[in-house]
């Protein structure tokens, strides 16, 4: 099946060496490789209208003529936050048939080195550097610390958020308690009066306010996970992708219950120490 109608500019591909060509190639005249074949992103293939088996022109710059290519298969691209606004489509080429349609021998912009267990990356790093001039090499760390600059900043906004949020939320159930409290003052009144320790009273009221407020905190792990699962089902079918938008831990699962719990305990005490601030028999009288 041939589209000459489909043309493609190669940002960048690889099949075997993980390299990118980005810069244009010296003029010159390109011979189209014998058997040239490709792999496709499957988002674009699927707007484009591309399968396995379909013909497509390729070029590497605009000032040569295009290339014919067979689509031999197929790729989900991998999840990345970075690239997921991306315009190019991107596709995977055996690699002297990438050099030649840039006109490019031996000549990379960056390559991509995995190394064995219990090896030394930093002491590889020092290694490579003066064997290669020109060429700097960096951690996967410190690749990742620098993409994920924004990603950091947005961290930070979620947590300001969280933040004020907890404590809005502990001032509630603060209330809350006290309220219910003076709801019950006649009933605490009679108990103080008839011996009941204020160890107790003061206990069943932390207890109360503790409850409640891990499943208030429950409630809201519900709520949580059902948002997450529509965030997730929503963008991942807007931008066709396998990325994953939002996910709910379960370290926050445990952070969000163990919140909760010292919140309503701490709000059970104040409420507590509010009840025995005044006399009971003044309660009783009121």
């Amino acid at each position: 099946m041939f589209r000459p109608g489909v043309v493609l500019a190669l940002a960048a591909g690889i099949v075997a060496g993980a390299c990118a060509f980005v810069a244009e190639a010296s003029a010159q005249e390109i011979v189209c490789p014998a058997e040239l074949e490709m792999l496709v992103e499957r988002p674009y293939a699927a707007r484009a209208g591309l399968g396995t088996g379909s013909t497509v022109l390729v070029r590497a710059r605009p000032d040569v003529n295009p290339c014919p290519a067979r689509v031999a298969g197929l790729f989900e691209p991998p999840p990345d936050p970075s690239r997921l606004i991306g315009t190019r489509p991107r596709v995977l080429l055996h690699l002297p048939h990438l050099q030649t349609l840039a006109g490019r021998t031996g000549d990379v912009d960056y390559f991509t080195v995995q190394l064995r267990r219990g090896v030394d990356p930093a002491v590889v790093a020092g290694e490579l550097e003066p064997l290669l001039v020109g060429t700097q090499v960096f951690l996967t760390s410190e690749v990742t610390d620098r993409a994920s600059a924004t990603f950091r900043v947005v961290s930070r906004f979620h947590r300001a958020i969280a933040g004020i949020t907890l404590v809005a939320g502990g001032v509630f159930l603060a209330c809350i308690m006290v309220l219910k409290v003076q709801e019950r003052r006649t009933v605490v009144a009679a108990a103080r009066l008839a011996g009941i320790p204020r160890r107790i009273l003061l206990g069943w009221t932390v207890a109360e306010a503790a409850l409640l407020s891990a499943l208030g905190g429950g409630a809201g792990l519900g709520v949580g996970f059902a948002g997450s699962a529509v965030v997730n089902a929503y963008y991942r079918r807007a931008y066709d992708t396998t990325l994953v938008f939002s996910v709910v831990t379960g370290e926050m699962v445990v952070q969000a219950l163990v919140l909760a719990v010292v919140l309503g305990m701490a709000a059970g005490v104040v409420a507590g120490l509010r009840m025995f601030a005044s006399d009971p028999l003044e309660q009783l009288g009121a």
